[in-house]
């Protein structure tokens, strides 16, 4: 009997744990919710440290694709 009561402790114990948890995310979530529509980056700036190169700020150049 006394393991019978040991296990149904457990899982009241994991069920309490979890549940506690699935409350906690529902909080937040509720509390900060996340943006529908996502802000829009900002216009990169001409002079960002390659003002000499004209990559205009960009990580990677355009690919140039000829036309031949």
């Amino acid at each position: 009997m006394h393991t019978i009561l040991g296990l149904l402790l457990l899982a009241l114990y994991i069920v309490a744990i979890v549940g506690l948890a699935a409350l906690i995310t529902f909080a937040v979530i509720r509390i900060f919710p996340t943006e529908r529509t996502p802000k829009k980056p900002d216009e990169p700036r001409e002079s960002s440290g390659n003002a000499g190169s004209g990559l205009g700020g960009r990580l990677f150049r355009s690919a140039k694709r000829s036309s031949a």
